[in-house]
């Protein structure tokens, strides 16, 4: 391969990076004060950023896509189900989109990802009064 080839491969690999809608972020996890007690948070909540006011540690990043057209919302069963199997109840950094592909029958396909987190204790607030969505 030549020189221009390399470059235009490299740039292609940069292009098609950034097209992700996943960007990491830094979380200030906010551990249980001392004498305080784990209650476990029932409802299953998604953040655009962190919850507010509330105990909570980052399980890691959980990524699902869509082989096929459709909505984003038809794969959040699936999504939550992943998050509860990895040991957490709620979605930090919650972001859904379509994304488009090479082959024909994934030309636009939904993608849902974020980081599954444990709300160690919500203080008695629910899921809109910490700052999420259903």
């Amino acid at each position: 391969m030549n020189f221009k080839g390399e470059i235009l491969l490299a740039a292609a690999a940069i292009a098609l990076q950034a097209c992700s809608n996943y960007q990491p972020r830094v979380y200030n996890e906010v551990p249980l004060a001392e004498g305080e007690e784990v209650v476990p948070f029932e409802d299953f909540c998604y953040f655009d950023t962190e919850p507010n006011g509330a105990a909570f540690k980052v399980i890691g990043k959980v990524h699902l896509g869509g082989n096929f057209y459709g909505s984003a919302n038809g794969l959040l069963p699936g999504f939550e189900k992943k998050v509860k199997a990895r040991g957490g109840n709620s979605i930090a950094n919650f972001k859904a989109s379509q994304r488009f592909g090479f082959w024909p029958w994934r030309f636009i396909r939904p993608v849902v990802s974020g980081d599954a987190i444990q709300i160690l204790n919500a203080n008695g607030k629910s899921c809109e009064e910490l700052g999420g969505r259903h």
